[in-house]
């Protein structure tokens, strides 16, 4: 059992693969903001997850100035799963916001499945016991 615990340990302590693609040289700016915005939401994710192998995050810009309109899709993969997530809009940092707000929820909602499926088979089997 402690060395499970100890284990676990090493296990999380694995950092994530951060991908950033779609921006052009150019854009060096917009592309460190987002792997430091992506390094944070990784290690939220590996809380709700066990395993979060990589995040990917392709981004598109269009317009110039006040008409500059951010597009990013994101992908967040993990062990046994993957969730893919879109956001638009002219701020940067509330796309991503949306988008890591939007790939959480649905990584928590996996989550919940899984705990919920596990109680519901240990409940049948206690039933089926009984009998």
């Amino acid at each position: 059992m402690v060395w499970n615990k100890i284990l676990g340990l090493f296990k999380r302590a694995r950092t994530p693969k951060i991908v950033v693609s779609g921006l052009k040289h150019d854009a060096k700016l917009f592309q460190e903001s987002i792997q430091e915005k992506a390094e944070a939401f990784a290690g939220k994710a590996s809380k709700v997850l066990d395993e979060v192998d990589n995040v990917t995050i392709h981004a598109k810009i269009s317009g110039l100035g006040k008409t500059e309109k951010f597009e990013l899709f994101g992908l967040l993969s993990a062990r046994n799963a993957s969730f893919r997530a879109k956001a638009t809009g002219r701020k940067l940092n509330f796309v991503l916001k949306d988008l890591f707000d939007e790939l959480l929820a649905e990584a928590r909602k996996h989550k919940n499945k899984l705990v919920n499926g596990k109680k519901r088979g240990s409940e049948f089997l206690l039933e089926g016991e009984e009998e």
